[in-house]
């Protein structure tokens, strides 16, 4: 079985962040005959989200509004970004179908399947992230750069899962599951403790082993590095 979004994923990002703003710094000091650069991470303001937030894309704009950045770095991969733009709208109609076929096998009516949990989950996993839609949107008004600066290597190999994640096998197993899923308060809050803990790598994820994500780290890091260096923005996020 395949879940959704899996919550370790959600709860460690937080610790993510901290461990590439490391990685910056690493990076940056390395980089410091080429240029100097007293504080690689000056004026960087990292935004964390919760996938499931139902306010996601109206706070996310509203921060941009009042931050008024110069630059946006967003958390998916090039990738990951075009495969959905690309693929979206063509695997959720075959989720749908998916879903109507094993309703009707487990005499279910669909409304109630659609409002399951772990459902809902997978069609916000298919759509491009709110995250990037704000910050689309966002750049575009105030005429400014976005870059998506996630590792398309890692993201490939967790995407080749989403066959079998919006098949009718795992979509009958993950309906028998219970409907309950944490407010999106109560992930900001956990996330918020582990913000400065020591970075911990989710087994259930392809993946999933620690230098795998310890690479998609270090990826992400000198990507975040590069654009803080050119020319160098003032408030970024």
């Amino acid at each position: 079985m395949i879940p959704p979004d899996p919550a370790g994923f959600r709860h460690c990002r937080s610790a993510l962040f901290q461990s590439t703003l490391n990685a910056i710094t690493v990076n940056a000091e390395s980089a410091q005959s080429r240029r100097t650069m007293s504080n690689p991470a000056r004026g960087l303001v990292l935004l964390g989200t919760v996938h499931s937030d139902p306010r996601g894309f109206s706070r996310t704009r509203a921060f941009l509004e009042s931050h008024n950045p110069d630059l946006i770095l967003v958390e998916i991969s090039p990738f990951a970004l075009r495969f959905r733009q690309e693929r979206s709208s063509e695997l959720r109609k075959t989720f749908l179908e998916h879903i109507l076929a094993v309703c009707k096998k487990l005499a279910i009516q669909p409304a109630r399947a659609l409002k399951h949990a772990q459902i809902a989950s997978i069609f916000r996993q298919i759509r491009i992230p709110f995250e990037y839609r704000a910050s689309s949107a966002y750049a575009k008004s105030a005429g400014i750069d976005l870059i998506a600066v996630d590792y398309g290597e890692f993201s490939s190999e967790w995407i080749r899962t989403w066959p079998e994640m919006i098949s009718t096998e795992n979509i009958e197993q993950l309906l028998q599951l219970e409907n309950t899923s944490p407010p999106a308060s109560t992930l900001y809050a956990q996330a918020a403790r582990k913000i400065g803990v020591r970075p911990f790598y989710p087994e259930t994820l392809p993946g999933g082993d620690t230098l795998r994500w310890q690479e998609r780290e270090e990826y992400m890091a000198a990507q975040i590095a590069s654009a803080l260096e050119r020319p160098e923005p003032k408030r970024s996020v």
